[in-house]
């Protein structure tokens, strides 16, 4: 009998070890932005889903917390914050013992752009760059490059660098502004590398068959709009895509696409080596989800992504992000012809070539392209007078790879979350 006894108590014991080594093992805090909410006391941060109580500490990251924090009313889809908990079973709901929120009213902001609209002029410019509304005030730091002198100078296609932080009203007021001139954007780069190149044969040809080729640009047609027949179309070292002779669906992209590129683009003169020449393109590719984007200006969208989306916001939300690419290719190309004259610690923030992968001061590069991306369009949006609350609705159901039966059942991808965060910030609802 005692024996059994001291069998019973090694067996609980080690049993109760075997249960308590993933309560242990499964705490965490997750850092995120919140992609749904369940309930009032449910939302998800990269995937796992915490659960808040009545003890759940609430506050800023680096201040204090409180269960009754105002704090707890925060919680909404785009919120990034920090949280911690414990798991209750592996992979069941995580019990928040606190939730840090960022503060992004007091953030730090800094970037560089191309000026694409002045709002105001006078002591105080207001002007469009980098996804911002940004401010000159009088405590505002200047400096002036080229043959620029002042601030009565500056006009669309001027490159700013600047930093500071969002006031009240959504504006950035900058503590640093730095002024370029726009130059040429002429760039070496390895065919099938940085430019792809661009080859165009009727559809249905054989493999054989005579093509034209070019580097970064197809050759024929100019336009998806113009297109009288069905086009193949092969970009770098990829698979043939089927440009569709639909004309409606060609003329809506390319009447989409022209009305987000800025006004300034639209106007240049031809010759001007400051000129994208931007061209949209519809292509029947089940694989593309989004868009695609040439070198030189040329966005392609498939249609399989417009078959997806429920207005012409949504569609204008996707073609946004890739003319926000070739407007943020000049970016790179403007810090690599300005070294010297901007200095090290502005060309250290961009690479110079989209799609490099590379860590600089603790931070991902891409991650930080994809954001300005992710703002230039809105900005876009905007001013072409599209809804840029559709934005996020827009990426929700264009990033899936299928889609569900109930597409509202979907949780937002980054991209949807880090534009409802600038979206709160900057925008009204429209």
């Amino acid at each position: 009998m005692f024996a059994n006894r001291q069998l019973f108590r090694l067996f609980a014991a080690i049993s109760l070890t075997i249960l308590a080594v993933p309560l242990l093992a499964q705490t965490y805090p997750i850092e995120g932005y919140i992609s749904m909410v369940r309930s009032p006391t449910s939302f998800v941060v990269t995937g796992r889903q915490f659960d808040i109580s009545r003890q759940t500490q609430f506050g800023l990251m680096g201040g204090d917390t409180s269960a009754s924090s105002p704090l707890r009313q925060a919680l909404r889809i785009g919120v990034y914050v920090q949280v911690a908990g414990r798991e209750t079973y592996t992979m069941g709901p995580i019990v928040a013992t606190t939730v840090l929120v960022h503060d992004q009213w007091n953030e730090s902001l800094s970037g560089l752009g191309v000026i694409t609209r002045v709002l105001s002029t006078g002591p105080a410019p207001v002007f469009d760059a980098d996804g911002y509304r940004i401010r000159i005030t009088p405590a505002t730091k200047l400096s002036f490059y080229g043959d620029l002198t002042s601030l009565d100078e500056i006009a669309a296609n001027i490159w700013v660098s600047f930093s500071g932080k969002r006031g009240n009203d959504g504006i950035l007021d900058a503590t640093k502004a730095r002024f370029l001139p726009s130059k040429p954007t002429k760039f070496k780069a390895a065919k099938n590398l940085e430019i792809r190149s661009v080859k165009t044969r009727p559809a249905g040809s054989p493999d054989n068959a005579l093509i034209s080729e070019g580097m970064g640009t197809p050759t024929a047609p100019t336009d998806g709009a113009s297109l009288q027949q069905d086009e193949e179309l092969k970009i770098g070292l990829g698979h043939w895509h089927t440009l569709p002779a639909d004309q409606p669906l060609q003329q809506r992209v390319h009447r989409i696409g022209m009305a987000l590129v800025p006004a300034y683009q639209r106007d240049m003169p031809d010759d001007d080596p400051s000129k994208i020449h931007f061209r949209f393109f519809a292509i029947d590719d089940n694989k593309l989800r989004g868009n695609a984007n040439l070198l030189d200006g040329a966005v392609l969208v498939s249609k399989q992504t417009v078959e997806r989306l429920t207005s012409d916001d949504q569609l204008a939300a996707v073609i946004a992000d890739g003319v926000a690419y070739s407007l943020q290719r000049q970016a790179a190309q403007q810090v690599k012809l300005n070294r010297i004259a901007w200095g090290a610690d502005i060309a250290a923030a961009f690479v110079p070539g989209v799609g490099t992968a590379m860590l600089i001061a603790g931070d991902n590069v891409e991650t930080i392209m994809l954001d300005e991306r992710l703002r230039i369009a809105l900005a876009l949006m905007r001013d072409a007078g599209f809804d840029p609350w559709q934005a996020p609705e827009a990426w929700r159901v264009v990033e899936p790879k299928k889609l569900p039966a109930n597409p509202a059942s979907l949780a937002y991808p980054y991209s949807s979350c880090y534009q409802l965060q600038v979206l709160s910030l900057q925008y009204a609802p429209k």
